[in-house]
């Protein structure tokens, strides 16, 4: 083997990673939606995980092969950027804002696994 086929593998088991903690991550960014909506410190550290968690998602995606999840998840990234950055609950117009996002996020990986699965086969 090759040092690119070495690569190659390598970046194939991160992709089959990635693809496989896609839905959870998603699944945990909009169940963190009730916890931002209570207030509070609970609210600020919830938006603070799921921009986090949006933002690594926006990074390591569209390099993976999941260039709609990355752009969605920039988007949702962008929607609680401010109240992440200032350790706060998000206002209601960005939980609003944020809810669509994910969706838009759910749908696009939801596609792109599909995608990734048809391939794997």
């Amino acid at each position: 083997m090759t040092n690119g086929d070495d690569f190659h593998a390598h970046v194939a088991r991160v992709r089959a990673r990635f693809a496989s903690t896609l839905n959870d991550k998603i699944a945990a960014s909009i169940a963190a939606l009730d916890e931002m909506t209570a207030g509070g410190d609970p609210a600020a550290e919830a938006c603070i995980t799921t921009h986090r968690r949006l933002h690594e998602m926006f990074g390591i995606a569209p390099t993976l092969g999941f260039a709609e999840t990355g752009k969605f998840a920039g988007s949702a990234r962008t929607t609680i950027r401010e109240a992440s950055k200032a350790k706060r609950a998000p206002m209601p117009a960005e939980i609003a804002a944020l809810k669509h996002e994910l969706e838009r996020l759910r749908e696009a990986g939801a596609a792109e696994l599909q995608e990734f699965s048809n391939g794997e086969s």
